[in-house]
């Protein structure tokens, strides 16, 4: 009995040793970051300001993607397709996605009148108005789920979305249609560890957007097809480090690692971007690559590290307002995009037919877009927000 007793006391208290010195050591970790968050979060705001730290915290868990990786190869080894009660899943390829459990697709009519309303009031009558849909991950067609995965029904949402803002005059580009005839194949249209899509699919969005143009508007974008040919670019690969949102939930053990490409002009380019976030704001100019591109992103080897990913080395990432202005274009037509992040490297490309392009996140600019839209020569408006983002967060333009 004696020994039983003491073989529990020594257990608990190693456990509690083991308690207090993970404890210190998070301490120790995480707090540099969590004092920085504190210093530039406004406090004004309780829900940001909560948000902010408790992300603080949880990013900077001491041996964090060790316990994640060890918790993502076991759900391997056991063949599950599912983690952490299906907040990710895995497709029949081994690609990543986020799902829920549904039987039919989300309402859409309060975010088309949101929409509507937008497109109304803008006071320029020649300002175009077009909404742009960017592709899901599952691709129709080719995506396919393992038995007992749930369908989170995103592109009948997208496809119910559409016929409503179609049936109100309001233009329309469907990246989705021709996919996969873009001559990219079905497994590499999208990251393995990511909802985003690969930067080769992202600049052939792009060249789909110059031909919708010219074809609706006869604009006459790229005549000689010289900025649309992927041959007049550089494509730098990165093999085996990436590893994009939902892999940072499992671990990059759980599936595949991904590569990624960049890719820029071989040709003359000359940029101004200026930029304001809630930490900084300012104007870089130069080349494409030197202008419009992160490089501490590239250069960080590590798959999980504190940089943003690679992916957002474009445009430094979701930046509330933007402006880039094309100084190798100045009779270009200019342009603004409401976007979600799969935007990021399309808008990245597509500013190489354009004189300026403008960009708005609904989820980080604070103010009134109204403000902006109708104090800015426009010759088009996109709205841009992918399958999974028609939710009303996105529809919110006239924030005070």
């Amino acid at each position: 009995m004696n020994r039983q007793f003491i073989k529990k006391f020594i257990t608990t208290i190693a456990f509690i040793i083991f308690l207090f010195t993970f404890s210190i050591l998070n301490l120790y970790k995480s707090y540099g970051p969590l004092k920085e968050t504190v210093k530039k979060t406004d406090v004004s705001s309780l829900r940001e300001y909560i948000s902010n730290v408790e992300k603080a915290i949880n990013d900077n868990i001491y041996g964090k993607y060790t316990l994640i990786e060890s918790y993502g190869y076991m759900q391997k080894l056991m063949g599950k397709n599912e983690l952490s009660n299906f907040e990710v899943v895995k497709d029949t390829e081994g690609k990543l996605h986020f799902t829920y459990f549904t039987n039919k697709e989300n309402p859409t009519e309060e975010i088309k009148e949101k929409l509507k309303d937008l497109k109304e009031e803008v006071k320029d009558p020649e300002t175009k108005f077009i909404y742009l849909m960017t592709p899901d991950k599952y691709v129709r067609g080719h995506t396919e789920f393992p038995r007992g995965i749930p369908y989170h029904y995103n592109n009948e949402t997208a496809d119910k979305f559409l016929m409503e803002v179609k049936s109100e005059g309001i233009d329309t580009i469907d990246l989705r249609e021709e996919i996969l005839e873009s001559g990219i194949k079905g497994e590499d249209l999208f990251f393995n560890t990511d909802h985003h899509w690969k930067i080769e699919t992202a600049f052939w969005g792009f060249t789909q957007v110059v031909k919708s143009l010219n074809e609706k508007y006869n604009m006459g974008l790229d005549k000689n097809n010289f900025y649309t040919d992927i041959n007049n670019y550089n494509i730098v690969n990165y093999k085996n480090s990436f590893v994009g949102s939902m892999g940072r939930k499992t671990g990059k053990y759980y599936t595949e690692v991904d590569d990624f490409s960049l890719i820029y002009p071989k040709f003359k380019t000359d940029y101004d971007f200026y930029f304001e976030n809630s930490f900084n704001k300012g104007t870089l100019t130069g080349r494409f690559e030197e202008a419009l591109v992160a490089i501490n992103p590239l250069r960080n080897n590590d798959v999980y590290g504190l940089a943003p990913d690679k992916y957002f080395s474009y445009l430094y990432g979701n930046q509330p307002f933007a402006h880039i202005k094309n100084k190798e274009n100045k009779n270009g037509p200019k342009v603004l995009f409401i976007k979600d992040s799969l935007a990021v490297p399309l808008i990245s490309f597509f500013s190489s037919v354009c004189s300026d392009v403008y960009i708005l996140d609904p989820r980080y600019y604070k103010d009134d877009m109204l403000r902006v839209i109708n104090n800015t020569e426009l010759d088009f408006i996109f709205v841009s927000y992918s399958p999974p983002d028609l939710v009303k967060e996105f529809f919110d333009f006239r924030k005070k």
